[in-house]
């Protein structure tokens, strides 16, 4: 490994050039991005064609920044068309619509609104994921020759986790996360306390600000910088104190710019007055600790535990109501239908065995590549480095297992070192026999690809079980995977050109199909898998569910005339399964009530839709 280091000593078979960090390793990001890029665009093409976002996230996303272009305030980001007249709050930051609405606003004169919209969906994902190969790029060229940056950002491409938050359409804030979490790990590396805490803080609070689910990571980031101060008492907490202050600070900044003073309630889904007090007293105890200086380790550790025990107090004490997570208040039937369906937010062994390898063993491999450098590390500033970057990774990894679409930070934290390693290992292969050269490149591509050998052994056992590896275990009508089910039919571009035609109306429809049918048509939806929504959510899955009579006095209350299925998704095959008797089954069975009218409003479409008689 150490072979590898900028400035260390080289093979001759080795390339013995450094990438210089001032200049950057522009051209070999460059060269993989584009790489990446293309490959995606053309493997999406149809897709992309048709305007058929892979999850109901993207879609609702894109209406979400149409509303604002439309005028809706900067500071309301309330779904009027879900559940209305009312509305549902969305929990999403502003911070996420910005690029989309400004290459939108950028583009919409040369190209008109339809041809602007199709270009930025394209164009944000793989622009994201530009910033997070550049910034790995920039990591691996501090430390590593520029075979190493290469590899490390290819270590993006061959990760389907961490890949598909930067497919083209992927508009949602999942890959903003991992860009966030990869500037801050920047900011460990830095050699100024200051410089890199301000930069550690001001990404946490831009994640945090972006989903809730980063408290862990900020938790994460904040304990290293603690270690640093309790390894190193001169340096007076800085790391600490620069990071704590510049979360808060930053914190507190764009909350009032993009929230202000319109929502000021307790949400345990979304940073919130009572988080912003958290993060704040931490700042205030690093502060404090940084000045006192406690000459004592028993002197210190009191202190970062008084920060600790200050902070879970406003926490719990304010808002007890959180202390299960941010759905711990859902609605049963929502819960069991909808929540614990979707795998990505459950523990790794949820999800297909592919995935689930990927999650635990691609972060495994970077964890021992992270092992080596620390332990052949040059100088005692390197070593500390290093070992920093491995409880970091570590941490990551241990939330990645428990919520596998966290997992994609981990991964992204392990691309340089496991590049590192795995460059190491094909130089030494280069002298040895064939034979063992060629089991040792086996084992270097299922390093690379850690899912790949539970593919193949999979297709060895049963054939059929390769072609469904995604599993239905991984179906979840909240997300992306369709499994065994197959790609649907139902083209949404088709039904919302013909329902523009009709008077707007409110459609009660399957929770995953709403976002796609009110992004492409002027109707509204009585609830999509947001769990703000819960209200509408709980009335489509029981009228779903429920035998005729009772569905009907559902719909009736709803005060919807429309009824519309996706036929060949997850989400009506699961209401058909669990409530042979209910009206789904009914309706997929062609079996119509007789308060229900099929009517084929979007020939072609594949969409079936029923007219509500009475």
């Amino acid at each position: 490994m150490a072979t590898l280091y900028a400035g260390g000593d080289t093979a001759p078979s080795q390339p013995t050039s450094v990438t210089d960090p001032a200049k950057g390793p522009h051209l070999r990001v460059l060269i993989t991005w584009v790489l990446l890029a293309v490959t995606m665009i053309l493997i999406n093409y149809r897709l992309i064609a048709m305007l058929r976002f892979g999850d109901p996230d993207d879609a609702l996303r894109l209406l979400q920044v149409r509303d604002l272009l439309a005028g809706q305030s900067w500071f309301d980001v309330h779904q009027y068309r879900i559940a209305a007249p009312e509305g549902v709050a969305m929990h999403w930051s502003r911070l996420v619509d910005v690029p989309i609405a400004a290459m939108i606003l950028l583009l919409r004169p040369l190209l008109g609104t339809a041809g602007a919209e199709l270009v930025t969906v394209v164009a944000v994902p793989l622009l994201t994921l530009l910033c997070a190969m550049a910034l790995l790029g920039r990591l691996a060229a501090r430390w590593f020759n520029d075979e190493v940056v290469a590899m490390s950002c290819l270590m993006i491409g061959l990760s389907p986790t961490v890949l598909c938050q930067f497919t083209p359409m992927r508009i949602d804030h999942h890959g903003w996360q991992i860009v966030l979490a990869l500037v801050a790990l920047s900011g460990l590396h830095a050699k100024d306390a200051l410089k890199g805490g301000a930069i550690i803080g001001a990404a946490l609070a831009a994640l945090l600000a972006i989903s809730i689910e980063g408290l862990p990571l900020t938790a994460l980031f904040l304990g290293v910088c603690a270690l640093r101060g309790l390894r190193a008492p001169a340096a007076r907490f800085d790391w600490l104190c620069a990071a704590s202050m510049s979360l808060a600070l930053a914190s507190v900044a764009i909350f009032l710019g993009t929230r202000g003073t319109y929502d000021l309630i307790t949400h345990c889904d979304a940073i919130s007055p009572v988080h912003l007090a958290l993060l704040v007293w931490t700042a205030v105890g690093a502060a404090a600790l940084r000045f006192a200086t406690p000459r004592t380790l028993g002197g210190q550790l009191a202190g970062l535990a008084a920060m600790g025990a200050g902070a879970a107090a406003i926490m719990f004490g304010v808002a007890p109501e959180c202390r299960g997570g941010a759905f711990v208040m859902l609605d049963p039937l929502v819960k069991r239908y909808w929540y614990d369906s979707v795998a990505e937010g459950m523990p790794f062994w949820h999800t297909s065995a592919p995935m689930a390898a990927a999650i635990l063993m691609g972060p495994l491999v970077g964890l021992y590549g992270t092992f080596c450098l620390w332990r052949e590390a040059k100088d005692a500033p390197a070593r500390l480095l290093w070992l920093d970057h491995m409880l970091l990774l570590a941490g990551a990894w241990l939330i990645g297992v428990a919520v596998a679409r966290a997992s994609a930070t981990a991964l992204v934290f392990a691309a340089v070192p496991s590049a590192a390693l795995i460059l190491g290992w094909v130089y030494r292969l280069r002298s040895v026999a064939i034979l063992p050269r060629l089991g040792g490149y086996a084992l270097v591509v299922s390093m690379l690809a850690p899912g790949l050998p539970v593919v193949l052994a999979l297709a060895a056992i049963h054939p059929a079980s390769a072609n469904s590896a995604s599993g239905t275990k991984v179906q979840s009508f909240a997300g992306i995977k369709l499994g065994a089910i197959g790609m649907s039919k139902c083209r949404y571009d088709l039904a919302g050109a013909a329902l523009n035609k009709l008077p707007a109306t409110d459609i009660f429809a399957p929770l995953d199909i709403g976002p796609d049918l009110i992004v492409n048509s002027h109707d509204r939806v009585v609830a999509t898998g947001h769990h703000r929504g819960a209200a509408g959510m709980h009335d489509v899955i029981a009228a779903f569910m429920a035998p005729e009579a009772e569905a009907h006095a559902i719909v009736r209350k709803r005060h919807t005339p429309l009824i519309a299925v996706c036929p060949d998704i997850y989400e009506p095959a699961v209401y058909a399964t669990r409530a042979p008797n209910g009206l789904m089954a009914q309706l997929l069975n062609g079996k119509t009530p007789a308060w229900l009218e099929p009517v084929d409003i979007a020939p072609g479409s594949h969409i079936r839709f029923w007219r509500v008689l009475n």
